[in-house]
């Protein structure tokens, strides 16, 4: 049959393109994301969120992203997540390596997804003014790759969390 339509193929020509454009999928995907002192664990699976950090600690990043039935059952593929900080105020920009997350068609739709952020992440570099401290901004960003490696059809990306990174307290 495979060699037929190639055979019809090659002797009409081409009377018209076909090009499929990105549908909505019936169904919600949506992201939540904070910062937290620890990571989840099975005992503590939404840690608290805190918005005002020492620089001198470990916190960590934790989007949580659910599809809906109607999106979940018939996506497959990895999800691809990011975190950038952006800084106001004198200071660099921070980026950090993404991660991919395969997607489970029969799975529950929940994906939860962390980013440990070192102690000393938030340290001001030689030469930049500590000032009382500095206020971030979290961004998130998260996409999809098809089982074949081509862009999925989940794209989005978040940009509210803000924190307050202060200087190291003393110890007394």
């Amino acid at each position: 049959m495979a060699n037929e339509i190639e055979e019809l193929a090659s002797r009409v020509p081409e009377a018209c393109s076909v090009e499929i454009f990105r549908r909505g999928i019936p169904g919600d995907v949506k992201i939540w994301y904070w910062v937290a002192e620890s990571h989840p664990t099975a005992d503590v699976p939404y840690p608290d969120p805190v918005d005002i950090i020492s620089w001198d600690e470990i916190y960590y990043v934790i989007v949580y992203i659910t599809l809906s039935d109607g999106v979940r059952r018939h996506l497959c593929g990895k999800l691809c997540v990011d975190i950038d900080v952006d800084t106001c105020g004198p200071a660099p920009d921070l980026q950090f390596d993404e991660q991919d997350v395969d997607l489970d068609p029969c799975g529950n739709g929940i994906y939860v997804v962390w980013f440990a952020l070192p102690a000393g992440t938030f340290a001001p570099p030689a030469g930049y003014p500590n000032r009382c401290g500095r206020v971030y901004r979290l961004c998130v960003t998260v996409g999809s790759h098809d089982p074949c490696g081509g862009p999925g059809l989940i794209w989005g990306h978040c940009d509210s969390v803000e924190i307050a990174v202060h200087p190291p307290v003393p110890s007394p």
